[in-house]
């Protein structure tokens, strides 16, 4: 009898300190998503190489010196050898990094709580190859977009007009001129935008050209046109 209940408060003893430490260690407590500046990769330890970084994050301070810049400092550990290896590589790049919020951290996990899974590389500018464009009601014209940097994670690009009922705007682009007036073309990709006035006109402003015709009795100016 002793020693069943020996043996069932040991199986008690054992289970709850395997919940413990599976809640201490390995509950994942938050989810999220940083962005700044990567600051260093490193890998180190004395007996478990680990991978650790820093991410610096500017903002404003609410108080005291409102309106001032503060730097704000984020530190991780990087679980997966990849995506450590890579990111490396990337000091002082512009990224987002996703991560898992522990109660505690583990020596062969890394030295923070804060674990990163993956990365993202964010859109610090976008360009078009025309910010002006005068067009006749019913033509079309493609506006191309360039992305820097050109390795930036998301690609998408969202397409919009200012004003419809003046110049639509498909979804790879693609201007169509519908009514005289200007419309804005907007194009938007994360947090970054660009932008294209467009000039709508009825037909082509005809220029006109005056010559004197020298064996005209008169000498009076004969008037061309052309578009």
């Amino acid at each position: 009898m002793k020693i069943k209940l020996f043996i069932l408060i040991f199986l008690l003893l054992l289970i709850g300190g395997g919940a413990f430490f599976g809640f201490r260690y390995y509950y994942v407590f938050g989810e999220g998503v940083k962005s700044g500046e990567l600051n260093y990769v490193v890998k180190k330890g004395y007996i478990f190489k680990t991978y650790e970084g820093k991410m610096i994050q500017s903002g404003f301070k609410s108080s005291p010196n409102a309106g001032s810049i503060q730097s704000n400092e984020f530190i991780f550990s990087i679980e997966d050898a990849e995506t450590a290896e890579k990111l490396m590589t990337m000091g002082g790049r512009q990224i987002d990094v996703h991560y898992k919020e522990y109660f505690h951290s583990l020596p062969w996990r890394g030295n923070s709580e804060f674990v990163v899974e993956s990365y993202s590389i964010k859109i610090e500018n976008i360009t078009l190859d025309k910010v002006k464009l005068d067009l006749v009601i019913g033509e079309k014209e493609k506006l191309s977009a360039s992305i820097y940097p050109e390795d930036a994670t998301s690609k998408n690009i969202n397409w919009s007009s200012s004003n419809d009922n003046i110049a639509t705007v498909s979804s790879d682009g693609e201007i169509i001129a519908k009514a005289t007036g200007k419309a804005t073309i907007y194009a938007t990709s994360e947090n970054k935008t660009t932008s294209c006035d467009v000039f709508v006109t009825e037909k082509k402003q005809e220029k006109e050209y005056l010559e004197w015709n020298s064996s005209s009795r008169n000498n009076e100016p004969q008037e061309y046109y052309e578009e």
